[in-house]
């Protein structure tokens, strides 16, 4: 079995407000269900032992919690800006069961690969005691994981995270393009912390079997297009444009089963050469 890195620690209560928060939109916003058995957990990548080189010589990681795609930066450099496109995949809670709780969570953000601060936001599949729910949020991790409001099955989103340097605010926006339901936050890093806009990703975020929750929830598959970043410099490009940054893959990894619980496919080119997608597929709860 593996073993982690580093112990699953510090979980975040949705309770608690973004630290730093200078303000919120959202357009007919439908209200987030409250999920008090759910144990939040959204937190950095916890890296698993080893990496290999995959397809076209990208590097895999093995993570017990991300599954996605991450770029980090060439020497020197750092970002400013990573988006995506998504769908709200169906989650399948008959393979979790009627009284264990699971989750996944899909998002967009900044930093969490080598560091301890994530700023992100997307959308959220639950189960709880055999039954569904959707919504959208937004963290800046450690501050706290807010729910902003339900969504749908199938909605299509397009979320956001940009770093203005000059006011040192981070914009998280999010779009139902399907539902009208929007919020856009401003947030700082907190006092205590330190954003280094050290990676950008594009993720699927889910857990190892604790005694708080089963696993990852079944989502089926989630696909990705239309993603990008923009580095420090105002270069924007694919996930996969290694002239302007290093690529990196992470596969989330059981640690009952010892394999792959989520696994994204191959990058391939999304609506443009600036552009990138890709899907992940879910193998198993743990």
């Amino acid at each position: 079995m593996r073993q982690l890195r580093w112990l699953i620690a510090g979980t975040a209560s949705a309770a608690i407000a973004l630290a730093g928060l200078t303000g919120s939109t959202a357009a007919s916003a439908a209200p987030a269900a409250s999920h008090p058995s759910l144990q939040m957990t959204n937190q950095p990548a916890i890296h698993l032992p080893g990496h290999v080189a995959g397809p076209g010589g990208i590097t895999v990681d093995e993570s017990s919690n991300w599954s996605g795609y991450v770029d980090t930066p060439k020497s020197g450099s750092s970002f400013k800006a990573v988006s995506a496109s998504y769908t709200v995949p169906s989650v399948n809670c008959a393979k979790t069961g009627s009284s264990i709780n699971a989750f996944a969570y899909h998002w967009v953000g900044l930093d969490g690969w080598s560091d301890g601060t994530v700023e992100q936001d997307g959308v959220a599949d639950f189960c709880e005691d055999g039954t569904a729910s959707y919504d959208a949020w937004h963290e800046m991790y450690p501050a706290g994981f807010s729910l902003a409001f339900s969504v749908t099955p199938g909605d299509a989103i397009t979320s956001s995270v940009t770093y203005t340097a000059s006011t040192k605010i981070y914009l998280l926006k999010l779009t139902d393009v399907t539902s009208g339901q929007s919020f856009s936050v401003s947030a700082k890093c907190g006092t205590s912390t330190t954003c280094n806009n050290s990676s950008a990703e594009v993720i699927t975020e889910g857990y190892q079997s604790l005694p708080t929750w089963t696993g990852t929830a079944d989502f089926g598959q989630e696909n990705y297009l239309a993603a990008d970043a923009t580095d420090a410099a105002g270069t924007t490009g694919s996930l996969s444009d290694t002239s302007a940054w290093n690529d990196l893959e992470s596969v989330a990894y059981g640690a009952d089963s010892d394999e792959p619980m989520t696994q994204p496919g191959q990058l391939y080119q999304g609506l443009s050469t600036s552009k990138s997608a890709f899907d992940v597929a879910w193998l198993r709860v743990d």
